[in-house]
């Protein structure tokens, strides 16, 4: 068991630090990605390269061609604005699902990870705010149990939503009030109103980063 937990701790690692490379154009949009090269470069073994390749795949920052392998996609305005529509209304709907089964450690713990996020931008630490606001929105969802669902939009959390941040640098301030409303909407005990606060919360965020790559 610990060994699969590790070896996915490692896949995700190695899937960050592609998408990251996608991102910031140090893999270029048809630029081929080369298993045994990859795995020199993160001094992996070629199996969490692999996994990490078939989930760029899924998120559609990577493709598999004939006879060549991997080969990277880049991004679109398209693919962006499709994300965040269906990661906006995935998303509503499972925090909807979930206020009223988090306990008072899950209300609490969400608290402290906004009053993290607030020091965050304080130092302008950048990677200590994309890790506290992704623990913020899968904690939001905890009290969800429909797996399925909660397994979609952890994936989408994962993709684009993460790097927002180190493209836009001044939406970590716009984000993290967003954040205190829906604790807000918690106190009230309105899962509706939580549920529109997160959509609105996804949706600005996905229009900001398709102004910046027009």
């Amino acid at each position: 068991m610990n060994q699969v937990k590790e070896f996915h701790t490692l896949q995700e690692k190695v899937t960050d630090m592609i998408r990251e490379s996608i991102f910031t154009q140090i893999f270029k949009p048809g630029e081929r990605l080369i298993q045994d090269e990859l795995a020199s470069r993160f001094g992996v073994s070629r199996m969490p390269v692999r996994e990490a390749l078939r989930c760029l795949e899924r998120e559609g920052l990577v493709a598999f061609l004939p006879h060549k392998g991997a080969q990277v996609i880049g991004f679109r305005k398209e693919d962006i604005e499709e994300l965040y529509y269906l990661r906006a209304l995935l998303e509503g709907i499972t925090v909807q699902k979930s206020m009223n089964f988090l306990t008072k450690k899950d209300r609490n713990e969400l608290q402290l990870l906004v009053d993290k996020m607030d020091r965050d931008i304080e130092s302008n630490n950048m990677d200590s705010f994309i890790s506290h606001n992704h623990q913020f929105h899968l904690l939001l969802q905890k009290g969800c149990n429909w797996k399925k669902i909660k397994l979609l939009t952890k994936e989408f959390i994962e993709g684009y939503p993460s790097h927002v941040p180190s493209l836009i640098p001044k939406t970590m301030f716009v984000s993290n009030e967003e954040h205190k409303q829906m604790l807000r909407a918690l106190e009230l005990k309105d899962p509706i109103m939580l549920r529109q606060l997160v959509e609105n919360h996804i949706m600005r965020a996905g229009n900001a980063l398709t102004q910046v790559i027009e």
